[in-house]
């Protein structure tokens, strides 16, 4: 009796850990939300505002940044932007004069 109520014990452990997801993330680091100091709205019929600029979708990129995963959230009217795209903006150093091709609003 003692040995079934031991093996009932155990296997509700097993169940209950399973369940709750007690492990760690895979490169034991936490990943946190930076978000830059900008200014948008959210307008009735679902667009973004942001600068006098109308922007249609708010959209996450991901990709590989060295060795790290990022994901960028950015506020844009082209579906296809993609993480090259947001990355290559970061690094290029030019002034633009014109409506912005995306937004970013932060990464993690």
């Amino acid at each position: 009796m003692k040995i079934k109520v031991c093996i009932v014990f155990m296997l509700g452990l097993i169940v209950a850990g399973t369940l709750c997801g007690c492990g760690t993330s895979g490169n034991g680091m936490e990943s946190s939300y930076e978000a830059l100091d900008v200014d948008y709205t959210t307008n009735d019929d679902g667009t973004y505002t942001c600068n006098d600029n109308i922007y249609k979708y708010k959209i996450e990129v991901s990709g590989m940044e060295g060795e790290s995963q990022v994901t960028f959230i950015v506020l844009t009217n082209d579906t296809e932007t993609d993480f090259d795209d947001v990355a290559y903006s970061l690094k290029k150093a030019e002034l633009s004069t014109g409506i912005p091709e995306f937004v970013i609003l932060g990464w993690y």
